[in-house]
């Protein structure tokens, strides 16, 4: 078989790169695998903005474990262009000003902060222009990255982030809350029945070994580039990484990475459960 063969025609090309540039590629997070979850959700996100506008729009809660690949799909929301178009992003654990929940939200809708004084001097939670924004920039979702961190606040500070997100899915401003989270976000939810009802609920899960968890790493071996195949989707190493990572997005990704590095370094050109045990034991030493 040609090197490279089993690589998608673009990353192929990388195989003429240096043994170091090459490493770059690998740890570099510039590729994305599909797989049944992550295509469920962009599919449910999709279907949701296209709703025309209502009194109530339908909203979205992902909720998983850190290191389930919450964020990977927000990343791939961002690069997608006709989502990305209609939608505005807040990243709750991006927050180097200590701006409160409403005034976040405003500033990710072009709104800055200070406008106006609201928030923290006025009664109003967002600022009265904000719905003609929405309108004249054709917005009609906010995706909200790490959500629990808008609910793990005081009660009363929660109650209110509460009231926003549903007035931001009411017909004034019409937008599809998406929030991505743990199960704290999602249990907050439940302290008002009516708002729980207007979201859709996933949950990520971990991966066990199962056809989709293997039809991800073939789509992994496909991104790597090796010159030789690994057969990660084989019976050997797919029941490997479930035992040494608990089936854990983040782990798998991570562990392959380290173990792709070490393939390179090494000039075996393909991961094997030898290096695999090398990248466990010592995943930068590569």
């Amino acid at each position: 078989m040609n090197a490279g063969a089993h690589l998608t025609p673009e990353r192929r090309k990388l195989l003429m790169l240096s043994d170091a540039r090459r490493i770059g590629e690998v740890q570099d997070d510039n590729f994305y695998i599909e797989y049944p979850a992550s295509s469920k959700i962009i599919r449910v996100i999709e279907n949701m903005l296209d709703v025309p506008r209502r009194t109530q729009a339908p909203c979205l809660m992902v909720k998983g474990d850190g290191g389930t690949g919450k964020t990977s799909i927000v990343n791939q929301l961002m690069k997608t262009p006709s989502l990305a178009s209609r939608l505005v992003f807040v990243a709750m654990n991006v927050n180097p000003y200590s701006l409160r929940f409403n005034e976040l939200i405003a500033d990710a809708l072009g709104v800055p902060s200070a406008a106006g004084g609201y928030g923290r001097s006025r009664k109003d939670l967002l600022p009265k222009e904000l719905a003609e924004v929405i309108k004249l920039r054709n917005i009609r979702g906010i995706v909200i990255d790490e959500f629990h961190d808008a609910m793990l606040v005081p009660r009363p500070e929660q109650l209110k982030n509460l009231s926003l997100i549903k007035g931001l899915s009411n017909q004034i401003y019409g937008l599809s809350v998406i929030g991505f989270g743990t199960k704290e976000a999602r249990n907050a939810l439940s302290f008002d029945a009516q708002l729980s009802r207007r979201f859709y609920k996933i949950d990520l899960a971990d991966w066990s070994e199962t056809e989709s968890f293997r039809s991800f790493l073939a789509g992994i071996e496909e991104n790597l580039p090796l010159k030789k195949s690994s057969n990660l989707d084989g019976p050997e190493i797919t029941g490997y990484l479930i035992e040494k990572t608990a089936g854990r997005m983040d782990q798998v990704v991570n562990l392959l990475k380290a173990a792709a590095c070490y393939a390179i370094r090494t000039g075996e050109e393909k991961i094997t459960i030898d290096i695999l045990n090398d990248a466990v034991a010592r995943p930068w030493s590569y």
